[in-house]
This record gives C-alpha cells, structure tokens and sequence, in this order.
C-alpha cells in the first residue's frame, strides 16, 4: 500500500518534469498536434451537428405548420423557440460528449504522434537511439488503438457498476464518485503507461499484470489528465494538450520504475 502510494504521487509530481524535459530538449513542437486535432474536431463536430440541427429544425416547423397558418404570431414563436433551443443543445451536447470521450478520441487519433514521442523521450532519457522499424511503428499505433478500445469497454462495464452502486443514499454515493475517479484515472494512466511497455515488447496481457503492479502510477498519471475534463466547455481541448506532458511524464516514470 506505501508502495503504491508512493507511485500515485510520483505520478503526479511526474507533470512538472516531464514539461522541464520538453523545454529543456525543445520538443514543444508537439504541441502543434493537439492544436490541429482540436481544429479537425471541432470543425468536423460542429459541422456534423448543424447539418443535424437544420434537419431537426425543418422538421419541426413543417410539422408546426400542419396546425395552422405558418404566419401565425404562435408559430412564429414556437419556431424561434425550437431554432434557439436546439441549437444550445447541440453545443452543449457536442462539448459534453467530448469531455466524455474526448481523452480516448485523443489517444486513438494522436496514438502516431505519442508513439513517436515516447520513444523519442527515452531515447534521450537513457542516452540511445531506436532504429525506425516502419512495420513496428505501425503495430504499435494499431496496439495504442486497440488498447484504448479496449479500455473504453472495461472502464465503461465498472463504471456502470459503479452507477448502480450510487442508488444506494451516502454511502453508495461516496463509492460510486471516488470509484469513478479512481478507475477513469487508471485506465487513462493505462494507456499512457503501455506505450513504454510496448517497446520492452512486454505482450498486452503482460502489460496489464506490470500496470496492475504499478496501479499507484498509473491513477497519478491518469488524475491529472482526467481532471481537466471538470474545466467547463474547455475541459475536453485542454486535455489534448497535457496528453502530450502525459506521454513524457508516463515515460520517463515508468522506464526509472520499470526493473523495481
């Protein structure tokens, strides 16, 4: 338990000199990633919800005009009303299922950029150079992908446990929120964690029983990252962008950690 502890706060103290590691070894280049991702998502996003609310919206107002003249002051109102309604709700359902899925959306999408620079951080962490393998890269993006899936369906299988739980009053309520972090924190800290794991070409079952043993690590490094989706409307764009600290703070930690 000390042990583990430990490890938790080492994960978290691990932020500040994974950014020292990025501005000392000028890798903040990095962050030009994020910056394109979350242009491509919102673009993407926003564009995908108008085209549905415009749909939405003439439907409503065709179905409005069925009960009487579309000039009538009561339609006219009603159909401000839906226009306004449905378009906050579309905003606000967009930046609410990013914040939800915004930090896997993140992994998966960014998985080639944070393969990269994993192996680029401990290549100058322990003073050697990886030879680029193509076909290695690739296997490697895809077990990032894969991992991350995997991930969303057990955290999601808990976490549904862990709603249940929180029908039971007070008690049940502290279980199923301190639960919930704890579990969201470690299989984010999970997949951060496998990318170094990977490359010491342990198998993913092997993974899982190594960042079992290292839990405390892996919910330190994965609070962090998680507690930026509680920023409202922003949370989900800045979480992309301390991915990139996660990757290096998740490497370094675990490549001084990894024989103990």
């Amino acid at each position: 338990m000390k042990n583990q502890i430990n490890l938790f706060l080492k994960g978290l103290k691990s932020y500040k000199q994974a950014f020292s590691f990025l501005v000392k070894n000028k890798l903040l280049y990095f962050f030009i990633f994020p910056i394109a991702f979350n242009f491509l998502i919102y673009i993407s996003g926003l564009s995908v919800l108008n085209d549905l609310r415009f749909f939405i919206t003439e439907y409503l107002e065709n179905h409005l005009k069925s009960f009487g003249a579309s000039e009538e002051w009561w339609i006219l109102l009603l159909n401000k009303f839906f226009s306004i309604s449905i378009w906050l709700f579309s905003k606000v359902f967009f930046f609410y299922i990013f914040s939800l899925f915004g930090g896997y959306l993140t992994i998966i999408f960014l998985s080639p950029v944070f393969t990269y620079l994993s192996e680029k951080t401990a290549s100058i962490q322990k003073g050697i150079s990886y030879n680029f393998n193509p076909t290695q890269f690739i296997q490697d993006i895809f077990r990032a992908i894969l991992i991350s899936i995997r991930n969303i369906f057990v955290q999601l299988s808990m976490v549904f446990v862990l709603f249940l739980i929180g029908f039971i009053p007070v008690i049940g309520w502290g279980i199923s929120i301190l639960g919930n972090l704890l579990i969201v924190s470690y299989f984010y800290g999970f997949s951060f964690l496998d990318y170094t794991n990977e490359r010491h070409q342990l198998s993913l079952r092997d993974s899982v029983k190594t960042i079992r043993r290292k839990k405390g690590l892996a919910i330190g490094l994965g609070l962090v990252f998680y507690l930026c989706f509680f920023i409202p409307l922003i949370g989900g764009f800045i979480s992309s962008f301390l991915a990139i600290i996660s990757i290096v703070a998740a490497t370094i930690c675990l490549e001084e950690t990894f024989d103990s």
